[in-house]
């Protein structure tokens, strides 16, 4: 097989809704083609990303690594989004690669027909985050969402959409993009030093159930 030049070479990871109802993916992509890709299911998938990067990794014969690394920037869960995030800053640095971050949005917009997609994803409790076409974004309970007639929805939080005014939406069949939408996303978008997580809601903090404790003497 033809030795394939680590500029051409490309990991990309989705961790954006990994939870208690989310799944991802990691995935290597040789010259434009996809190679290999491993699913994550469930919130303690992201305990074991960095080491199933590294199998894939070797699987390839990739010893110098990616020169070029995706990832999904959200909207999403707060720890997949820290950990896929985390992870792809680290081996961009470790193997010198280049970085580049891109939303779910773009990554379902990327597919073939779907340049009208809205993205509906699960956000905690009965709460959804929608990033619309032109990439602005919303979150608020599943009943509040304002969508246009007819259009056209994609995403893990579609099957939330319920109501007699969500009879008229066009659902697509896809809770999470194919590596291949990302790959293809990543293409149009601008290699950043930095990846910006697109956090919709803020961070939820709580007091601990047996209270703080007292300040040391």
């Amino acid at each position: 097989m033809m030795a394939v030049d680590k500029g051409a070479r490309c990991l990309v990871l989705n961790g954006a809704t990994l939870g208690a109802t989310g799944s991802g993916v990691l995935a290597l992509f040789s010259g434009g083609h996809p190679l290999s890709s491993a699913a994550l299911e469930g919130l303690s998938a992201t305990a074991g990303m960095a080491s199933l990067c590294r199998v894939l990794l070797e699987q390839a014969g990739w010893e110098d690594g990616p020169g070029r690394i995706v990832a999904v920037t959200g909207p999403g869960s707060f720890t997949g989004l820290r950990a896929t995030l985390a992870l792809a800053q680290g081996l961009a640095l470790g193997y010198s690669a280049s970085l580049c971050g891109v939303t779910l949005g773009q990554a379902y917009r990327a597919r073939e027909g779907w340049s009208e997609a809205y993205c509906i994803t699960r956000a905690r409790r009965d709460r959804l985050f929608m990033e619309r076409p032109d990439g602005t974004v919303w979150a608020g309970p599943s009943g509040a969402i304002a969508l246009p007639a007819r259009a056209f929805v994609v995403g893990n939080g579609v099957s939330m959409l319920d109501l007699p005014q969500h009879e008229t939406l066009i659902r697509a069949d896809c809770t999470s993009p194919d590596p291949r939408d990302i790959y293809r996303a990543a293409c149009h978008a601008d290699d950043r030093p930095s990846l910006q997580p697109l956090y919709i809601d803020a961070p939820e903090a709580r007091l601990p159930s047996q209270g703080l404790r007292p300040s040391p003497v």
